[in-house]
């Protein structure tokens, strides 16, 4: 298919309310169209409508800048490899046919001989043959994971009963009492499966076997100008990136950008990997796939309007995604393996410098909904949705800034799964300054709302220039701010112009930021009067008028009898008004003009919190 009898269909493919596209005509741009239902379907094929290709990978080795491949419905148990990139204004676009559902696998169906093993329990056994791992890196059910949870011995393998996930265990007592799980024994080579309730033999359903580490991943590292677009993927054998940056795993995606830059990922769903959903940054030092250097030149993606569920560790990564847009997203049931180690969370992101955060729906995640670590220059994180989480619900850890984090939905973040992990914080920085939390609405977080405090000697870690303005604060179970007391290491903070309600929130001083514990009771004692209640037998707890007496913090910001903040199953967030939200005056922040849902900010009208039409409005639709 030539350009001009061909783009009009790769149009229709890529249609779409945020998809903007700049094309330029040229004679070389092809369509190269897959079908692996065709009849006339062959890799020899020229990958026309008539005589399409039968492999994604195999129009992929054959893509040039400016050409599109576009894959009709169907399962692809394949690892896609881009041959090369596009260029700038000649992108290679990888897309899904309009209204057909293409799903790349890292899986294969299994169909072994069974043997019964206990007679009375639906538990079989079957060998693994190594012709299943032909051709491959590893096989993973050889590979232990790094780093799992509990101590276990987990393999990099998954099984998958008739689409749902079974559960891998490393103790046949466990296997033995809980359907629905599986097991590797006898050095690695057989399979142990104990069907779920209701299945009686293997034979009833479809057994698909994880084979393959990457779905759709380049071999050649530093690649750039791709687009990816609909696209289903799931089933992937990736490694835990255990100490990546200088260690043999390296934040592997099962969707990679393997280091490239100016990337386009869109409309794609992406779940089941046994680690991270979708990589973005430069990975690690360390290259599975022949020691190439590392390219300098990472990051420029966008990333948006996925589904990125159920991994194992992490929905989306990256180390050092330089001015990357991750934005409409959908983020949830990540960490479902349930990993207490770093690395965790619905967004982890390393070095993430004038990069952009907004409009997310992240929830449920067994992890941090977003956790920025290690710089985070020039960065925004807005108007996002960030519910349930393990955790905490937006973490910032060890940097300078400045960055920006405003009009953010933050509720329900809950303690993480490490047996000391106390945590549970709207917001949490350690060894993070510069940094404006403005016009948020955190609510019944299991902690604090908003948590500060230097935890290392690590250089430049310190907790200064953290700024709480114009946000509201509800129902945070241990109080809603717990800030360093002015120090060394704790300077210019500032917490003013906010909303904080029920009355019974508490407000928590911390030594963390240098002062010496006894010297921090000794000073509250003397400007209240009375030796002050303890947190965490260091940190100070104050009311609202002592919390204001004591720091100099807050003095126009209003503590009210707020009711409860809901949300319903179809999205309805229900936020009472109250008078005393009239009463705060609105501190103008930098660069934030709009609130959660696009709507301008007027001064002379202007309220706290993310929801500029909340006097007029009691239940806001956060979720469409």
């Amino acid at each position: 298919m030539r350009y001009w009898d061909s783009w009009f269909a790769v149009l229709a493919a890529l249609s779409g309310p945020s998809v903007v596209l700049v094309c330029t005509p040229l004679s070389f741009a092809r369509v190269l169209v897959v079908d692996q239902s065709h009849a006339a379907r062959s890799d020899a094929n020229p990958g026309t409508e008539d005589r399409p290709l039968e492999t994604i990978n195999q129009a992929a080795s054959l893509a040039e800048p400016g050409d599109s491949v576009l894959v009709h419905g169907g399962t692809y148990r394949e690892r896609v490899s881009p041959a090369r990139g596009g260029t700038k204004g000649h992108p290679i676009v990888y897309t899904a046919a309009p209204g057909e559902q293409a799903v790349i696998k890292g899986s294969d169906v299994w169909r072994p001989d069974w043997q019964r093993r206990i007679e009375g329990k639906p538990i079989y056994s079957a060998r693994l043959k190594a012709s299943l791992f032909t051709g491959l890196r590893i096989n993973p059910y050889r590979t232990l994971l790094k780093q799992a949870p509990g101590g276990q011995r987990l393999t990099l393998g998954q099984l998958f009963l008739d689409g749902r996930p079974l559960i891998e265990v490393d103790d046949a007592n466990v296997l033995t009492s809980r359907p629905g799980s599986w097991r590797v024994v006898k050095g690695n080579d057989e399979i142990w499966i104990h069907l779920p309730a209701g299945i009686e033999t293997p034979a009833d359903c479809v057994i698909e076997l994880t084979t393959r580490e990457r779905i759709f991943a380049p071999m050649r590292r530093g690649l750039g100008y791709i687009h990816v677009i609909g696209f289903t993927m799931e089933h992937c054998a990736n490694q835990f990136p255990d100490r990546f940056w200088t260690s043999d795993s390296p934040q592997a995606g099962a969707l990679s950008c393997r280091a490239g830059h100016d990337w386009l990922i869109q409309g794609n769903t992406v779940r089941f990997a046994k680690s991270i959903g979708i990589d973005c940054g430069y990975e690690g030092r360390h290259d599975l796939e022949g020691n190439q250097p590392t390219p300098q030149n990472t990051g420029h993606h966008t990333i948006r309007d996925n589904i990125v569920t159920d991994n194992g560790c992490c929905g989306i990564a990256g180390m050092r995604s330089l001015e990357t847009v991750i934005t409409g997203n959908v983020i949830e049931r990540n960490n479902r393996l349930r990993h207490y180690a770093p690395e965790i969370g619905g967004i982890k992101l390393h070095y993430f410098i004038g990069g952009r955060i907004e409009g997310n729906v992240i929830r449920n995640n067994a992890a941090h909904g977003i956790w920025l670590d290690n710089v985070y220059r020039n960065s925004r994180v807005r108007r996002n949705l960030v519910l349930a989480n393990r955790g905490n619900g937006v973490f910032i850890e060890l940097g300078q800034g400045p960055l920006l984090v405003d009009h953010n939905v933050i509720g329900e973040t809950r303690p993480g799964f490490h047996p000391k992990d106390a945590r549970g914080d709207g917001f949490y920085t350690h060894d993070a300054s510069g940094i404006t939390f403005a016009h948020n609405l955190v609510y019944d977080s299991h902690r604090f709302g908003s948590f500060h405090t230097k935890a290392t000697d690590r250089r430049g870690a310190g907790v200064s220039r953290i700024h709480l303005l114009n946000n509201v604060f509800v129902n945070n179970h241990k109080g809603h701010i717990n800030l360093p007391y002015t120090a060394p290491d704790a300077q210019n903070n500032l917490s003013n112009h906010n909303l904080f309600g029920p009355r019974q929130g508490e407000y928590v001083v911390n030594p963390w930021g240098g002062v010496a514990p006894k010297r921090l009771i000794d000073l509250i004692e003397e400007s209240v009067g009375e030796r002050p209640l303890l947190w965490n037998k260091a940190a100070c707890r104050l009311n609202f008028q002592n919390w204001k007496r004591v720091t100099g913090w807050d003095q126009e910001s209003v503590e009210c009898e707020l009711a409860d903040v809901r949300m319903s199953d179809n999205g309805m967030l229900t936020v009472p008004f109250d008078s005393a939200a009239g009463k705060v005056t609105v501190m103008p922040v930098e660069r934030v003009d709009r609130d959660f849902f696009g709507d301008p900010i007027v001064a002379k009208d202007a309220v706290v919190g993310p929801f500029q039409q909340w006097k007029s409005r009691k239940s806001f639709t956060v979720i469409q």
